[in-house]
């Protein structure tokens, strides 16, 4: 068919003859788009028996490729065939090229096998096509045929396993290559190198580094590149940094790979200021930022560099759209993932799967589910993360109708789905039901997972112990007690009672215990007040190769503020530098508190000075110690810099209200406190409630207690404790009884015994 409307299209241009004698240039058409004139031209050419030249063939195939005209570029093809014309390599490669370019691999291979003649660049043609659609193992067919190969041919091939696996091929091939001929170049390194880098192997590229700097290519940009994806993959941020710093010119790639690096290694405060210093950003290194700050909970500053992203006219793809969306959910930020839901709608992009997703996160987050389901019937097809997300959701906002109703509205139901269910009854606090459900989970024939238990754990604070321990056997049971996930949330449980040997016990349990078990372990000591013990962890910790987070260095530098341990903090502080987290707000406050308890405020000063993003946390650590060492002016004035002050901010200044202020100003800074619209929690009352003890303030303690009441704070131990010594340094005995009578109602813990658990 394709021959006969060759032949026809060839009679019709032969009638053009009379009317046209010298036909336009062929290149000059091709090049102003007006493809369908230049074929003919080519034609009528031929027809009349005139030399066409090679080039005139490759102009035409190459502007067919970058107007994205396909159909000019089979017309043209046709009339060589129906022409006999099969002689020039040159132009059948460029013909093979436009098809595999269009992904039209069939009619590209078609092309290769009738070519009489084949040069290496044919090969080699057909063969990167084949890798840019992912047909690896025909390329590798290819390659294994080829008569003869060149560095493309190996180069192509080592490239191809590298971006599409399996990734030991890549080096296979490299290794293969270098027992040839052949000579290393930037290509096939920096491709073996993404080799190494995606299996983790970090000594073999480390032997490609050396290679690298014996064939003097450890400055090129794309080298460089891939050796500082390599480290950052393998933790070693600090080596990525320094093949950074040791390349004389840098070009975007080596720019968008060590933020990248910063972002994996989860140093997202060090990300945010390398980004600050990039005199160039392209949009890999604005969705890369948007991304990290997006997946580090820095979700405002998501938000914020997606609106800069905007403003210099960058236009935005799929990943910045959905990492400023999530960035959204992450910060419940309705009116921006709404602004960016009309940018959406103006650009005419289609709600695919993660774009869709990310929309749902944020309205039903947000409690919106009305915009949630509108979006959901605008998607083509709704997987279970969705409807598990959707279940979730509407336990947390209490519409646990809603999500009964989503779940019975599918038939086949997976775990994933009874996990959902299960997780809404514990954010909807109906621990019961979530019990029934794993029950009839069970007997749906659904054995749980490792995250249905974790899930019922949560339940234990209400449930009590002894439901705990009857999960605890039904886990054994199931043999899932060695998980980290589960073996986590166990420790976590004892912890909260206060059972050392069972957290012991459980940590034994696991085979190989990450960071995240550790973590678990070190804090449950330190909730049943082992501080010393807490040390002696942090130390095993460092002995072992598990590299310690800013949950480990905060958790035993509040340990050394504790117990005023100046010498030991100094030492956590020095090693927090080394591994790069002491300019971290999580760890930085940290580092401040231990000071300031430490009676050291020069080095709380410095330590506040290394921290680049300062947060409400670091500021309240640093006005805390001066409060602590009685610097109550300099605290004073402190807390007035504070950009934004949170509760325990307020509280740091109402502690000092009690040491060093009057009760007159106490009460004017509460007052003060509540106007703004900051709602006291337990603590703030305990410092309340402390004025009234030591001014002798009778009246203004009694209103006190009223509003305690009024908001439920009354049955927390450390207000009735407070309220007790208030009213017992009043001479008021009758009081604290009938105190304790309205308290003794709300002293038992609730303890459900489910003996179908373990049946």
């Amino acid at each position: 068919m394709r021959a006969s409307a060759a032949v026809n299209h060839v009679l019709t241009i032969s009638r053009c003859i009379s009317t046209q004698r010298t036909p336009a240039s062929i290149e000059s058409l091709a090049s102003v788009g007006r493809l369908r004139d230049a074929v003919q031209s080519l034609v009528l050419l031929r027809f009349r028996g005139e030399h066409v030249r090679p080039k005139s063939f490759v102009c035409v195939f190459k502007a067919c490729l970058d107007r994205k005209n396909l159909i000019e570029g089979r017309r043209l093809h046709a009339h060589m065939v129906v022409s006999g014309f099969h002689h020039d390599p040159f132009v059948f490669n460029h013909l093979i090229n436009m098809y595999g370019k269009f992904g039209s691999l069939g009619d590209a291979n078609s092309v290769f096998k009738g070519m009489p003649v084949k040069n290496v660049h044919s090969w080699n043609t057909l063969m990167a096509c084949y890798c840019k659609f992912g047909w690896v193992l025909e390329a590798r067919r290819l390659f294994d045929e080829m008569p003869k190969r060149d560095l493309v041919s190996w180069n192509s091939m080592i490239a191809g396993y590298e971006r599409l696996g399996p990734y030991e091929e890549a080096l296979n091939i490299f290794t293969s290559m270098r027992e040839s001929e052949f000579t290393a170049d930037r290509f096939n390194v920096s491709s073996a190198i993404g080799a190494c880098k995606s299996l983790g192997f970090l000594s073999n590229g480390e032997e490609l580094h050396g290679l690298s700097v014996k064939v003097g290519l450890d400055l090129n940009a794309q080298v460089g590149s891939a050796l500082i994806g390599l480290y950052a993959k393998g933790g070693e941020i600090e080596r990525a940094k320094m093949v950074f710093d040791q390349m004389g010119i840098k070009e975007m790639v080596t720019w968008n790979s060590m933020l990248s690096g910063y972002v994996h290694c989860s140093k997202i405060d060090e990300a945010i200021y390398f980004f600050g210093g990039m005199e160039e950003r392209n949009l890999v290194s604005w969705t890369t930022i948007i991304a990290g700050c997006s997946q580090h909970d820095r979700s405002g500053e998501a938000v914020c560099y997606f609106g800069e992203l905007r403003a210099c006219g960058l236009e935005f793809d799929q990943v910045s759209l959905v990492s400023a969306l999530n960035g959204c959910v992450g910060s419940c930020d309705f009116e921006e993932g709404l602004k960016i839901h009309g940018l959406i709608i103006k650009n005419g992009l289609k709600l695919d799967t993660f774009v869709g997703t990310a929309l749902v996160a944020l309205y039903s987050r947000c409690g919106m589910f009305n915009e949630a389901n509108a979006v959901i019937q605008r998607m083509h097809e709704i997987d279970d993360f969705l409807r598990t997300m959707l279940i979730v959701e509407y336990g947390k906002h209490g519409q646990m109708d809603s999500a009964i109703a989503l779940f019975q509205s599918v038939e086949e139901k997976s775990v994933a789905l009874w996990n959902s269910l299960i997780a809404g009854y514990c954010e909807d606090g109906s621990y019961e039901e979530a019990v029934d459900a794993f029950n009839q989970m069970h007997i749906a024939g659904m054995k749980g997972d490792e995250f249905t238990l974790g899930s019922l754990l949560n339940c234990c604070d209400v449930l009590g112990l002894k439901f705990g321990e009857q999960l605890h056997s039904r886990i054994i049971k199931d043999g899932v007690e060695s998980s980290i996930f589960i073996g986590s949330a166990l420790i976590n449980l004892y912890s909260k009672f206060l059972h050392c040997e069972q957290i012991e016990r459980v940590f034994g349990s696991i085979h190989e215990p990450n960071i995240v078990v550790w973590n678990a372990l070190i804090s449950g000591y330190r909730k049943k007040g082992l501080n010393r013990q807490v040390i002696h962890m942090f130390r095993l910790v460092k002995a072992s190769e598990i590299k310690p987070d800013f949950v480990s260095f905060s958790c035993v530098l509040g340990v050394c503020s504790t117990l005023q341990y100046l010498v030991t903090g100094m030492q956590v502080h020095v090693l927090a530098y080394k591994a790069g987290f002491e300019s971290g707000p999580v760890v930085g406050s940290a580092i401040i508190d231990m000071y300031g308890k430490c009676g050291r405020m020069d080095l709380a000063t410095i330590a506040f000075s290394d921290i680049h993003n300062h947060s409400v946390s670091s500021w309240t650590a640093l006005v805390g110690g001066y409060v602590k060492c009685g610097m109550w002016g300099t605290a004073t004035e402190l807390f007035d810099m504070i950009p934004e002050k949170n509760i325990f901010s307020w509280n740091t200044m109402l502690f000092g209200h009690t040491q060093f202020g009057s009760g007159v100003e106490a009460f004017t800074f509460y007052s003060k406190m509540t106007k703004l619209g900051v709602l006291p929690d337990p603590i703030s009352f305990v410092n309340l409630l402390s004025v009234c003890s030591n001014f002798s303030l009778e009246e203004p303690g009694r209103q006190v207690h009223t509003q305690i009441i009024k908001m439920g704070y009354h049955i927390n131990v450390l207000v009735s404790s407070a309220l007790t010594d208030m009213y017992v340094k009043f001479g008021k005995i009758v009081d604290v009884d009938v105190m304790r009578s309205k308290l003794g109602k709300y002293s038992n813990n609730m303890e459900v015994e489910l003996v179908s658990l373990n049946t």
